[in-house]
């Protein structure tokens, strides 16, 4: 037989412990008022921090992003959005003369999070908050209700596409040349007060009006245009691919019936120019894009060696717009090594007296103001530029 197991002696000091519900009373009545006040703090405490890593809150939050130069030509290294060399030109122009390029014209974005589908939480929002180079702002200024992920990146790279276009004619036309245009049935731009704002999307082929097809911009326009301001109407449209009908309201802003779209457009370009680029959506980077063209169409190199970043959406008329996330692009840029910004002139007061040191912001108008600008900082002349400081002070 084996041994029997040794069992440990009783410890004569050692009372016998109380079951369980005995304990727990035994707890409350000698629980003091304050110890049910602390006790119950701790738990809320506890309580409110687990609920703040999980609850999702109505926000997003813009820090700064990746930088790209657009000027890296075939086979002559330059830096990558993270730092990795990268010998693949960004814009390309094929059919006509081009010249070589200098120093670097940086396209900027933002890191952004809370986008449909990536929601952040109060606890990281908090964090955010305490964050000088972040900005938390509410979701609905990026994102219309109930977008899902899906068609916020459609939506993105239908802005990018959209971008891509507007900067090749602007840069075209800031040339001299002429790029004959077809306005077609597609979306480019609904206006956000109109009230097929998040109804209709940016890539949308409008097919029909009430039931009845129509073939051409011209068409669509003569449909909406029948009906009454507020009037319901059904349309028919192509999204990615697939037939779908939406319905929505017309309004007259400024007397005439409209849907509030901004058409799409198809140019009949005389040479290639090409824009390639696949990791960064929205239209920010048209006046970059459109620079870019320029440059690369015109004899000298326009940045003289330096080093310019910039942002801006663009019209095809040249005008540069606002965007979102400026100071968050600066700090990228400046990070990146660019010693000259390019923004939206509207937008100046948003970074004047805040760009970090370094870093001169200038801002402009136009497509023409910003080859301007650039073609003075390349020369020498940047004392001669408008800097958002003097802008925004009158």
């Amino acid at each position: 037989m084996p041994p029997a197991t040794p069992q440990p002696a009783p410890d004569p000091g050692a009372g016998h412990e109380p079951p369980p519900r005995a304990a727990a009373a035994a707890g409350r009545e000698a629980l003091s008022p304050r110890g049910v006040l602390l006790t119950a703090s701790a738990f809320c405490a506890v309580a409110l921090v687990a609920l703040a890593g999980v609850l999702d809150v109505p926000y997003v939050s813009l820090g700064p992003g990746p930088v790209r130069d657009v000027l890296t030509a075939p086979g002559e290294p330059g830096e990558g959005a993270a730092g990795a060399r990268d010998a693949r030109a960004l814009v390309e122009v094929s059919g006509a003369p081009t010249y070589p390029t200098e120093g670097r014209l940086d396209l900027t974005t933002v890191s952004l999070r809370g986008g449909p589908g990536l929601e952040v939480s109060l606890a990281e929002v908090l964090l955010d908050w305490r964050d000088e180079d972040v900005s938390v702002v509410p979701r609905e200024l990026y994102y219309a209700p109930r977008t899902t992920q899906e068609e916020a990146d459609a939506q993105s790279a239908a802005e990018m596409t959209g971008s891509q276009e507007n900067a090749k004619v602007a840069a075209l036309t800031e040339l001299g040349v002429q790029v004959p245009a077809t306005t077609t049935r597609r979306v480019q731009q609904v206006d956000a007060e109109a009230p097929a704002a998040g109804v209709l999307r940016a890539g949308d082929e409008i097919t029909a009006v009430d039931g009845t097809p129509v073939g051409t911009f011209e068409a669509l326009r003569a449909a909406v245009g029948a009906l009454p301001a507020g009037a319901q109407v059904r349309l028919g449209i192509q999204r990615g691919g697939e037939a779908r009908e939406v319905t929505t309201r017309t309004y007259a802003p400024q007397g005439a019936t409209l849907l509030g779209v901004v058409p799409d457009v198809d140019y009949d370009f005389p040479f290639e120019v090409d824009i390639a680029i696949d990791d960064v959506g929205g239209p920010s980077a048209g006046t970059v894009f459109a620079l870019a063209v320029v440059d690369l169409l015109t004899p000298g190199a326009m940045t003289g060696g330096e080093h310019v970043a910039g942002t801006g959406a663009i019209a095809v008329d040249g005008t540069v717009q606002p965007i979102g996330g400026l100071r968050q692009k600066v700090i990228g840029a400046r990070r990146a090594g660019a010693r000259w910004f390019l923004a939206p002139a509207q937008e100046c007061g948003e970074v004047a007296g805040t760009a970090p040191a370094g870093i001169t912001v200038v801002g402009v108008a136009t497509l023409h103001d910003a080859r301007e600008a650039v073609e003075d900082i390349g020369a020498g002349r940047g004392a001669r530029v408008r800097t958002c400081e003097q802008l925004a002070a009158g």
